[in-house]
C-alpha cells in the first residue's frame, strides 16, 4: 500500500481510465463527479474511512466516474490483491460488496433474458408490521421547489411495492425495461434516468434501490449507484431524504416510513 497526498482539485481517478487501485480516504474530502450532456455533475462527497474505486477494480471495468480532492486530502492506495486481503479483515465491507455484485449480476441476467426485474407488486403491508399490528405507512413527498410544482403537497401514498420512479422518455427513446409508477418530466442534460430508483420490500422494512441510473441516488447522504459499493439501503421508521441525479439535482424527495 502507498499513501498519496492530494491538493484541492487534484484528480485521484479519472472517468474511463483502467481501474487498477482502490483508495481509502485517511483525511480530507473527495468528490465523485461524472460528465453528462456537456456538464459535470457531482454524484457524492466522501470522507475519512470511506473507500473509492473498489467496484471498478473488482469488476475489471473502466472507472465509472472521476474522483478528485475537494480539499487537502490523504489517500491510501492498494492493489486488487491487497484490497482482497482488506476484505477478509472487514466482513462488513465484504458483505456490502457481495450484495452489490450479486444485484448487478442479477440485473444483467434479467436483461439478457429479456425479463422484467423485480418481484410482482405486493401490498405495502407486506413490507413490515408495526408493533401495534398496523401496516407501515409509506408516503413520498416533494423535497424541492421543482417537485413541489408537480407533486401534491400531501405527497403520494404508496400502496404497493416495488414502487419505481423515473423520467418520461423523450421522443424516440425506448421505454424503460419495466413499468414506472411515477414518471417525471426532465430536460437535457437529464438528471433522471428513465428508470432511476425503486422502493422494495426488505426484511427489516423498506429498501431504496438505485436501478443502475446514470447519475446515482443519494439516500440520507449515502451514495448509491454504479461508482459506489452499494446500490441498496434499508430504511427504518421516520423521514428520509432521497436525491435522484447527483448533488444539486432538483429531484429531491422526502420519504416517510411509518
Amino acid at each position: 500500500m502507498i499513501e498519496r497526498s492530494l491538493a484541492p482539485g487534484e484528480i485521484l481517478f479519472a472517468e474511463g481510465e483502467p481501474a487498477e487501485l482502490v483508495g481509502r480516504i485517511e483525511s480530507g474530502l473527495l468528490e465523485v463527479v461524472k460528465r453528462t450532456g456537456g456538464e459535470e455533475i457531482v454524484l457524492a462527497r466522501l470522507g475519512p474511512g470511506e473507500h473509492v474505486g473498489e467496484m471498478g477494480v473488482l469488476e475489471g471495468r473502466p472507472r465509472a466516474a472521476t474522483v478528485r480532492a475537494l480539499e487537502p486530502a490523504r489517500v491510501r492506495l492498494a492493489s486488487r490483491e491487497a484490497f482482497l486481503e482488506q476484505l477478509a479483515a472487514d466482513p462488513g465491507l465484504a458483505h456490502r460488496l457481495l450484495v452489490s455484485l450479486s444485484e448487478r449480476l442479477h440485473r444483467a441476467d434479467l436483461a439478457l433474458a429479456g425479463a422484467v426485474p423485480g418481484p410482482s407488486p405486493t401490498p405495502v403491508a407486506a413490507a413490515g408490521v408495526r408493533a401495534s399490528g398496523e401496516p407501515p405507512a409509506l408516503r413520498l413527498l416533494p423535497g424541492s421547489p421543482a417537485l413541489a410544482a408537480v407533486l401534491p403537497a400531501e405527497g403520494i401514498a404508496i400502496e404497493h411495492l416495488p414502487f419505481s420512479v423515473g423520467r418520461r422518455p423523450a421522443e424516440g427513446e425506448a421505454p424503460p425495461r419495466r413499468p414506472v409508477d411515477l414518471l417525471l418530466e426532465d430536460t437535457e442534460p437529464y438528471r433522471l434516468s428513465r428508470l432511476h430508483f425503486h422502493l422494495e420490500r426488505a426484511r427489516d422494512g423498506v429498501a431504496v434501490v438505485d436501478a443502475t441510473s446514470t447519475l446515482g441516488t443519494l439516500v440520507d447522504e449515502v451514495p448509491l449507484g454504479e461508482p459506489f459499493a452499494a446500490s441498496r439501503v434499508v430504511l427504518g421508521k421516520g423521514e428520509h431524504r432521497i436525491v435522484a441525479g447527483g448533488m444539486g439535482s432538483p429531484f429531491v424527495f422526502r420519504l416517510i416510513v411509518g
